[in-house]
């Protein structure tokens, strides 16, 4: 039985729906690939950090290349903190990227040849290399692996440091937020130097970060919560003294710093490194940078990303919200920073209603290593406010 084909015919309005509903599609598409970078951007995990290693934690200062401190392999092959490097495999005199660049590569077992001079006295060692995960060991910190959760019951995860062995008394303590696309290890160039000068700490992950619990960031909003119950594991160790605590953070982990001591009356003290002012502006300057119509974006962007995270992003500025911070902050800012301008920390600075201490950093973008003089004020800064 033959069947006869019934021809279909597309009127104008069919083509226009057809194609506006393609366009739509399309946007929304973008839209949920442009969220995934505010909710859930590459996340590095302690557990998949493994590199060689010779356990050193390396300075430079005046004399050269020093050895801060040392431990596992560095401290067998007979080395201490304090000794001068003046030669690492066949590189003489170098500086800490070079010493970096001479470990890299090397596979477990292999051994680099470390020359140093401890005072008049040349060392010259024969180091393993070990092939590890990242931990406060590898630059001769005491720590734990601990586990607690935040006010939703997820788990959250870090280091806790504790203070160098006979301090006396109970001691004040630190706790510390990375930033967006980091971890905990983003405190470690700084956790030596805070140590040593008698103070707790805690490195952990925030919720959706590293090996936390949850998929999703607030970009500082809800990670306060977060920092909050990093302050009570502090507040409930009997070394620590709960009325003494101070926040560090950077970046995403700054904004939630400002959030939290805005609510926490145990928080005395903030260390903040580049902040962003206002949540949409940001939003809206990342996507001019990549000539992306912001006025067409940013609302339905910020919408999406708000509902995959549960939050409003919107209605999130901390340049609002640092209005009730009244304790003391230390704030470092990148003068050549691209993503969150020198401009917003003037402004937090105008905003905040406790004594601001700004510092800048001449010719430091976002993601830049921070010298050795910020480490410095760090510590001095937690040693007046906190003593």
């Amino acid at each position: 039985m033959n069947r006869v084909g019934v021809p279909v015919a597309f009127t104008r309005l069919d083509r226009w729906l057809i194609g506006a509903g393609v366009v739509l599609a399309a946007g929304l598409a973008l839209l949920l690939y442009l969220s995934q970078a505010i909710v859930a951007p590459p996340r590095p995990r302690v557990s998949e950090s493994g590199r060689p290693t010779v356990g050193v934690a390396l300075r430079e200062s005046s004399r050269g290349l020093v050895l801060a401190a040392t431990s596992g392999p560095a401290r067998e092959a007979g080395l201490r903190g304090g000794d001068r490097v003046v030669r690492v495999g066949t590189s003489t005199s170098p500086t800490a990227a070079m010493f970096q660049r001479a470990i890299e590569g090397r596979h477990e077992g292999d051994f680099v040849e470390i020359e140093a001079m401890r005072e008049e006295t040349r060392v010259l060692a024969n180091v393993a290399v070990a092939i590890r995960p990242i931990t406060p060991g590898d630059i001769g910190l005491p720590f734990e692996e601990v586990s607690f959760r935040n006010g939703d019951g997820l788990t959250l995860r870090g280091w806790y440091v504790p203070p160098p062995p006979g301090t006396p008394g109970r001691v004040p303590a630190v706790a510390y937020g990375h930033g967006n696309g980091a971890d905990r290890r983003h405190w470690l160039p700084v956790a030596l130097a805070v140590h040593r000068a008698g103070f707790a700490q805690v490195l952990f992950d925030f919720t959706g970060r590293g090996e936390s619990d949850g998929d999703v960031i607030t970009l500082g909003f809800h990670e306060a919560n977060d920092l909050r119950a990093a302050c009570d594991l502090l507040a409930g160790r009997s070394e620590v003294d709960p009325l003494r605590l101070a926040i560090a953070g950077r970046s995403m982990g700054a904004v939630a710093a400002i959030y939290e001591a805005k609510d926490d009356a145990r928080v005395k003290a903030l260390v903040l490194d580049s902040p962003y002012a206002d949540l949409p502006a940001l939003v809206a300057r990342t996507l001019g940078a990549f000539h992306l119509p912001a006025f067409l974006i940013e609302r339905p962007l910020l919408a999406i990303a708000g509902w995959r995270a549960n939050y409003a992003p919107a209605t999130v500025r901390p340049v609002d919200a640092i209005k009730g911070v009244h304790v003391p902050i230390l704030l470092f800012h990148g003068e050549a920073d691209r993503l969150v301008p020198f401009d917003d920390a003037k402004a937090l600075k105008a905003a905040a209603s406790g004594p601001v201490t700004l510092v800048a950093l001449p010719g430091l973008d976002h993601d830049d290593p921070r010298p050795d003089a910020a480490t410095d004020q760090m510590v001095a800064f937690l040693a007046k406010t906190l003593r």
